[in-house]
């Protein structure tokens, strides 16, 4: 039998008036396995969205894909351009972090506080992205001088502060741990900045590198942010450096060893979230099979005829598989249309009270290769299901039916 006969049966068999159920009436197969691809696919949206806003904020804001800590604290302009010149290496930006305590109008807050120079958003452009600095600055937009900070958002509004107002940072100085002695130190409030993740609006203190090297962080606290074009080779890049670099590879610290269990948390989650709502292939695929061995029943004498005539059973199997198939494919098609509408539209809806959640509205966002790994495991189900089903085609008895007929 040539592919055209088999595709004319399959398509006699899904127009019969016989409703056959040869898909477990394959309207509503159809429309079952393309509810279970639209759910999918706009979870899963959802889901990315929020994780990737927590992600993405680590690691272009306080992780960074690659720590370079050298052993003696001191910036190497050098070293540091060596290690901009690598292949694949995106944005290498001196840092530093470290704690404090942050004092203003009677309230204390403690606090993260980072340092870059002043030309870190030229720099690195991941920064510039997840750093949005808000309205409202003393002086031009950007990073702060000497004597300056930016303020998280959250801070701010706790310490009751706005641009223009001054506020005391505790320092901490001394030969040795035993001999550590705070001092204030008084900076000006250049502006506030936003990210979208509370921790950081709510605990990050930004201030120019020299005041922070100079009176906020010790040797061990200074070290170099590498952003990478492919976060997954920060090791192998970690590798390269201590060679090329003649430094100990303990210097270098990735993102892994930061968050490791944090992301692991995160893709546990969304790989039981998509197996729980995968299931509904499951269950359609389970009506698929049944709906499928009745409709080998019930043409039964066609099937037998087919068989006296010389076509092989595999062919004749191949009927009901094409049916699944055709059904597979038209419920991807419609599930991820649908499914995609729904998601990007998920973005433009206000469906999170600002009281309870710290983000304006769902952030969804549809990764292509998960939306063609949903799409196949649709078509998988459906296909496979009327496959296994179709197994009864080798077992009629061509010629008892015959001879009935």
């Amino acid at each position: 039998m040539t592919p055209g006969p088999l595709t004319f049966l399959a398509r006699r068999y899904l127009k019969s008036r016989r409703k056959h159920r040869g898909v477990g009436a394959p309207l509503l197969s159809l429309l079952g396995l393309a509810v279970g691809v639209l759910t999918l696919n706009a979870v899963l949206a959802v889901m990315n969205g929020f994780q990737l806003t927590f992600i993405e904020s680590l690691l272009e804001l306080s992780s960074s894909h690659l720590r370079w800590t050298p052993s003696d604290g001191q910036p190497s302009a050098d070293q540091g351009a060596l290690i901009g010149r690598q292949a694949g290496v995106r944005a290498v930006v001196p840092s530093t972090e470290g704690q404090t305590l942050i004092t203003a109008a009677g309230n204390r807050r403690g606090a993260v506080l980072r340092g870059f120079p002043s030309d870190a958003l030229a720099r690195d452009k991941g920064l510039a992205a997840h750093l949005a600095l808000n309205p409202g600055f003393k002086g031009a937009r950007g990073l702060p001088a000497r004597g300056e900070v930016l303020l998280g958002i959250e801070l701010a509004r706790g310490l009751g502060v706005i641009p223009g107002d001054h506020v005391e940072l505790t320092a901490l100085s001394g030969a040795s741990f035993s001999l550590l002695k705070p001092h204030l130190v008084d900076m000006t409030v250049k502006g506030t900045f936003s990210t979208g993740y509370y921790e950081i609006d709510a605990g990050w203190v930004v201030a120019n590198l020299d005041d922070a090297r100079e009176a906020f962080a010790g040797p061990s606290d200074f070290f170099y942010a590498v952003k990478l074009d492919d976060g997954n080779a920060d090791r192998v890049l970690a590798d390269r450096l201590a060679a090329l670099m003649n430094r100990p590879r303990a210097e270098f610290t990735t993102w892994r060893d930061y968050n490791t269990a944090f992301f692991g948390a995160l893709r546990t989650e969304k790989a039981v979230m998509m197996v729980l709502v995968g299931l509904i292939f499951f269950v359609v695929g389970v009506n698929i099979y049944f709906g499928q061995k009745r409709a080998v029943a019930e043409h039964r004498e066609d099937l037998a005829l087919w068989a006296a005539v010389g076509v092989r059973p595999h062919r004749l199997r191949g009927v009901f598989a094409l049916e699944g198939l055709i059904v597979g494919v038209g419920a991807a098609a419609l599930g991820t249309v649908v499914g995609l509408a729904v998601a990007w539209g998920f973005g433009s809806l206000d469906l999170l009270s600002s009281d309870a959640f710290y983000l304006p509205a769902l952030p969804a966002r549809v990764l292509p290769h998960e939306v063609v790994l949903v799409g196949l495991a649709c078509i998988a189900a459906s296909t496979g299901a009327a496959w296994l089903a179709s197994a009864g085609v080798t077992r009629i008895p061509v010629a008892e039916v015959l001879r009935s007929e």
